[in-house]
């Protein structure tokens, strides 16, 4: 899933229970094609948890807000 954010085949990629060896590696392929990926809170998700990747950082702010009960 978070390869097709990547590719741009789709939008939005949400993992609640991801290790940090499962999304390190990917983490500057997403963005160096210009998406998005954090943790739950907005931040780095170097330690893994709920990892949310998004092509853009509009769709990325809309599901963090989404998730976290803000929208």
């Amino acid at each position: 899933g978070f390869a097709l954010v990547a590719a741009g085949t789709v939008d939005l990629m949400v993992d609640p229970l991801l290790m940090p060896y499962d999304i390190v590696p990917l983490i500057p392929i997403i963005e160096q094609a210009g998406g998005v990926v954090t943790d739950i809170d907005g931040k780095s998700p170097l330690q893994g948890g709920t990892v949310i990747a998004a092509g853009n950082a509009e769709v990325h702010a809309a599901a963090v807000a989404v998730l976290r009960g803000e929208a």
